[in-house]
């Protein structure tokens, strides 16, 4: 197997099995994140300087960049703060189409960012929030807004995606797609959606960088909700005249040394390419379920392939199997991850989760396992 962890400074110190929470950045990555801040540190609404322009193409080609791996065009890709603000952003622009009575399809795996927005739309406006975790059952003439992850943080499922598309065009229906667990190892299409939504931090790129991709005949139709410099063409005592394209959904400066370290992310993960880290991250999911079904008192909650797992050990505390593990320099998480029916659905109130990465390798398991094996979780107190 391919050792990867050589590309991941942080990988040779500790046994990292939350990704789903962070991914591991390259080295690639951090070092162009230093360049911008050494040799590039100069905002592009500064023009008139050759640092600028360069920073300005550095931008453009890191969106066509983007816009070729999800599918998309450039013009329909913004950048913003990760992938809570871009769900947030395209709700407040969206809800101009609902009304009172309308449908709102959400699954109940949703993250919470995925959630609470619809929700407090839906009781501003009247309309009705419907969940399904297969969601193309609900969908009918009532719904309006489709909002579902390609990839949950919990439980995985299978969603067939040109299926839910073609119903939803069908009914003419809004779809937007939280691929931000997916982005990393799956193929994400603009395709299917009219909005995708991810995060840098998910890519193996810099936090404090999301990305919003909507379809071009829909940004035309849709007016910004945030507002800020670099957004305008003009504007007098009344009016205010947008730019008509992404730019009047990018106020503000953007975050340059992030986009820079999401640009060599792009070339990282495309030098390996997508599809060997799925096989991979298959192997080792596979490897992961089959171990841990063998330790005594375990109840696994997720299937085998999956690697995000779901697991608890009965007679102990979630939480102290992971800040036991974490003592041990081996970083997992308990909880519901930020999924708030998570408990309603499995019927326990906390998890412990273990989310593995194409960076991870056959000793990160076993590590894991002869840890577990021990049941020592309440020693490290």
């Amino acid at each position: 197997m391919i050792d990867f962890k050589k590309f991941f400074p942080f990988l040779n110190k500790v046994v990292y099995l939350d990704s789903a929470a962070m991914m591991q950045k390259p080295i690639s990555v951090i070092e162009k994140i230093n360049e911008f801040y050494l040799n590039f540190a100069v905002n592009t609404h500064s023009q008139n300087s050759k640092i600028a322009y360069e920073n300005l193409a550095k931008i453009a080609k890191t969106r066509e960049k983007i816009a070729k791996f999800i599918d998309a065009e450039s013009e329909e890709i913004m950048f913003n703060s990760g992938t809570t603000e871009a769900i947030n952003l395209f709700a407040s622009m969206i809800k101009k189409f609902l009304k009172k009575g309308d449908q709102i399809l959400l699954s109940p795996l949703n993250h919470s960012s995925n959630l609470i927005v619809w929700i407090k739309i839906a009781k501003e406006i009247g309309a009705e929030i419907i969940y399904s975790k297969k969601i193309i059952d609900k969908i009918s003439s009532k719904t309006r807004i489709i909002a579902f992850s390609q990839t949950n943080n919990s439980i995985l499922l299978n969603l067939n995606l040109d299926e839910i598309w073609k119903k939803a065009i069908k009914y003419d229906v809004f779809v937007l797609n939280d691929a931000t667990q997916a982005i990393s190892y799956q193929k994400v299409s603009l395709n299917f959606c009219h909005a995708v939504a991810f995060s840098s931090n998910k890519f193996y790129g810099p936090t404090g960088l999301g990305v919003l991709a909507i379809k071009k005949n829909l940004i035309n139709k849709l007016e910004p909700t945030k507002f800020g410099g670099g957004t305008i063409a003009s504007l007098n005592s009344e009016n205010i005249f947008y730019y008509n394209n992404y730019r009047k959904f990018e106020p503000g400066t953007l975050n340059f040394a992030a986009i820079w370290g999401l640009d060599a992310a792009i070339n990282f993960v495309n030098n390996i390419g997508i599809k060997n880290i799925s096989k991979r991250l298959e192997i080792l999911s596979n490897y992961l379920y089959e171990k841990l079904e063998k330790i005594k008192d375990i109840e696994i909650f997720s299937k085998k392939g999956d690697h995000i797992l779901l697991f608890n050990i009965k007679g102990f505390n979630s939480s102290d199997i992971a800040s036991y593990l974490g003592n041990n320099n081996i970083y997992v998480r308990s909880g519901t991850f930020c999924v708030p029916f998570l408990k309603k659905i499995l019927k326990k109130n906390s998890f412990v989760r273990i989310s593995l990465a194409f960076y991870n390798d056959f000793s990160d398991i076993d590590n894991l396992i002869e840890h577990l094996e021990k049941k020592e979780f309440l020693d490290f107190v």
